[in-house]
């Protein structure tokens, strides 16, 4: 009696909730998602040069599946043409990093060398555990070889409920600010399938005219959102509980 009276509860009260959550953020992309699978939104505040890109996006595959392509920092570089160098490192090379401050990326390379540790270097799987990364963009003009040095926050801990996240943050780099994070959870009423989501800030550091910026970051998620589904389709099978 009493399991079914938890039971009861759970889904009574929870699951509304769940879905209630999960329908708030930037619902007003739900009808473009169920068309083409895709939302970004680019935003700038009033003679400000920090962009706030939002986005929403549906693929047919499992979210651990996602996980581990999405966290693969070593192979971003392999994955996409918005990477010139992509690389993790670990805490005592980030800490070394965060202390000297070095203004290019040459400075940074003869700081820390070329060593790079695996993509999970790290990880405790099922919890939440830091990571640390170098990215080094692909950018056109007037971003070009822009590059940070990020600590990420990676949170398992509801990987049983095929939910992520993951938060990072900027220490190091030419990015005047560059902050965000993004998330993987069920897509309700559609199973197999994980809904990618999240937000970013971006501060080049320099005046780059707004309708330019947008194109450059919403150009750069579309790509994105491609190519994952791209690695994705190669390694596992779409929408029918296909895993790596």
């Amino acid at each position: 009696m009493k399991l079914k009276l938890t039971l009861f509860i759970t889904l009574f009260f929870c699951l509304p909730f769940t879905l209630k959550a999960y329908d708030s953020f930037h619902e007003e992309a739900n009808a473009l998602l169920e068309k083409e699978g895709l939302w970004v939104d680019t935003d700038f505040k009033k003679d400000e040069t920090m962009a706030t890109t939002t986005f929403r996006a549906w693929l047919p595959f499992k979210a651990k599946d996602c996980w581990k392509i999405m966290t693969d920092t070593n192979n971003y570089v392999v994955y996409s043409k918005d990477y010139k160098d992509t690389r993790t490192l670990d805490k005592n090379q980030f800490d070394l990093v965060n202390q000297k401050q070095p203004d290019t990326i040459n400075a940074f390379n003869e700081l820390v060398g070329e060593q790079k540790f695996p993509s999970d270097h790290g990880r405790i799987k099922g919890s939440g555990w830091m990571s640390y990364v170098l990215l080094r963009f692909n950018f056109p003009w007037p971003l070009a070889d822009r590059w940070v040095v990020m600590r990420i926050k990676n949170d398992e801990s509801k990987s049983l409920q095929n939910t992520y996240r993951y938060d990072y943050k900027t220490f190091a780099g030419n990015f005047k600010e560059l902050k965000g994070y993004w998330e993987l959870l069920p897509v309700p009423g559609k199973p197999g399938w994980t809904e990618f989501r999240g937000e970013y800030k971006a501060d080049p550091g320099i005046a780059v005219p707004q309708f330019l910026a947008k194109k450059i970051f919403k150009s750069s998620m579309k790509q994105t959102i491609e190519t994952y589904k791209d690695v994705l389709g190669k390694a596992a099978t779409p929408s029918n509980g296909g895993s790596l």
